[in-house]
């Protein structure tokens, strides 16, 4: 059974620089400012009476970067010295028509790049194909890691980044987990969530291991995760097998720090997955989710994954 159904709603970005945040967000990525107002009293109970002021932004369609404002001004990154390895919750990534252009925008608002655009490519069984890519990294003011990314050339499949949609950086399309082996991805994610990866392909590359921020000989399992042929917005980067003399953290998500935190998608059968998750002593945040796209208080169910990533799914 299939509990996560459609494409990415939603990722939660913590900060204690508001301000440089939405500057970030506005100036930096181009995203518009769709909505701002303060999470309700069940929202801070379940998940932090530190947060307080939300913004959604985006574009008139498609995902949203949720920001929140945590009242910790000594709040440090949830990432804060991991490796692209580290197991959990890592980075989103967004389409461009044109990667140069969207680095030089950023660049000249005066925030960060983990790397210049570079190119790599990968070629699986559809919905993937071939695709030559070229990407960048960009370091948001929380500590978030952001890939930005331009199709330069592919033969055959389809893409969830709607790189062609505007004219800039569009909203988010995957959000990125590293995890460690196949036993995690089996057990959780097949098992119980029932996903799987609809593409499956080792990545080893030096421009793919500089978008990520490791060393030139690492490498990866990219799984592109969905059901049927159906890609959902979720990529998990196995480590271990391309990389075993690697030591391996596990970095849960955490409301009191600052950076990526969360991501959302509409689910599916959730009483169903609410008995399942509590069998398997994962734990439940929520039945309220976080805000989204004319909802302040969606229903649904928000849990803890295997390394501490939180996960929400919208639904009654």
């Amino acid at each position: 059974m299939v509990h996560i159904s459609g494409a990415l709603k939603a990722i939660t970005i913590i900060t204690n620089t508001w301000e440089q945040s939405l500057r970030f967000y506005r100036d930096g990525l181009g995203y518009q400012l769709l909505e701002i107002s303060y999470l309700s009293d069940i929202q801070k109970a379940n998940f932090g009476t530190n947060l307080g002021k939300y913004a959604l932004l985006g574009h008139e369609e498609g995902s949203v970067v949720r920001l929140i404002e945590t009242s910790d001004k000594d709040a440090l990154p949830n990432r804060h010295g991991a490796n692209p390895w580290d197991c959990g919750m890592a980075v989103f990534e967004a389409g461009t028509p044109n990667v140069e252009k969207a680095y030089l925008k950023v660049i000249r608002a005066k925030f960060g790049a983990l790397a210049t655009p570079t190119e790599f490519d990968c070629e699986g069984p559809e919905p993937l194909g071939y695709v030559l890519m070229k990407s960048t990294a960009f370091i948001g003011p929380s500590g978030e890691q952001i890939f930005v990314t331009q199709i330069v050339g592919r033969k055959g499949g389809e893409s969830l980044l709607k790189e062609y949609a505007i004219d800039g950086i569009n909203v988010p399309a995957n959000c990125v987990i590293s995890i460690k082996n196949r036993e995690i991805q089996e057990q959780f994610w097949q098992k119980i969530i029932g996903i799987i990866p609809v593409n499956d392909l080792v990545l080893k590359q030096p421009g793919a291991a500089a978008i990520m921020g490791g060393p030139a000989d690492m490498g990866f399992d990219m799984c592109l995760m969905g059901y049927e042929k159906n890609r959902i917005g979720m990529e998990q980067h196995v480590y271990e097998e391309q990389n075993p003399d690697y030591e391996f953290k596990i970095i849960p998500t955490d409301f009191n720090k600052t950076g990526l935190v969360s991501a959302a998608w509409e689910g599916s059968d959730l009483e169903i997955l609410r008995i399942k998750l509590i069998e398997n002593n994962y734990p439940i945040m929520s039945n309220i989710c976080l805000p989204v796209r004319g909802e302040k208080e969606p229903k649904g169910l928000v849990f803890r994954g295997p390394y501490g990533e939180v996960i929400e799914l919208l639904g009654n």
